[in-house]
């Protein structure tokens, strides 16, 4: 990986990720269909690079298969770093930072927050890994937030296995 941090050129180069994102790759599955070894391969890789992440004091706000990506040897990488912060900064942005179908309760109803945000997104994103389904399908982004928020009953409905 490459980096500039000289103005006016601020710019990250990755290596090239030949598989897409893991919600693309997770929209070509059946249901419930990957395997066990699967699941955990990918959830490991996703908890390394989110592990070495906080290490370093950053919080990603926006963890989702639409910014995991994979390889050619399917092994996946975080990416999009748009929304991340230092977790000693984060409080002083405004606003809702991420994706409403992968934020925790805290960052919707804009309070305090910690890198424990990304461990709720996580844990969608487990779920997605479990079901290949689109998390809160059926409903908008914003009533998937309000279901969050208020932890609506249907809320519970829609991740029960």
């Amino acid at each position: 990986m490459l980096a500039c941090q000289k103005p006016p050129v601020y710019c990250i180069i990755t290596e090239y990720m030949s598989q897409g994102t893991l919600r693309m790759y997770l929209n070509k599955k059946e249901p419930y269909s990957l395997s066990t070894e699967t699941i955990l391969r990918l959830a490991l890789d996703i908890s390394r690079g989110m592990e070495y992440l906080h290490s370093q004091g950053v919080i990603h706000r926006d963890l989702k298969s639409n910014n995991l990506l994979l390889n050619d040897e399917m092994r996946v990488k975080v990416a999009d770093f748009g929304t991340s912060c230092l977790e000693t900064q984060c409080q002083e942005a405004k606003g809702n930072m991420g994706t409403y179908r992968w934020m925790a309760p805290e960052m919707i109803k804009e309070k305090y927050y910690t890198r424990k945000v990304d461990v709720y997104s996580f844990g969608i994103v487990l779920w997605e890994l479990t079901t290949a389904l689109l998390p809160f399908q059926g409903m908008t982004p914003v009533q998937a937030a309000f279901a969050v928020a208020e932890k609506v009953r249907f809320f519970k409905m829609s991740f029960s296995l």
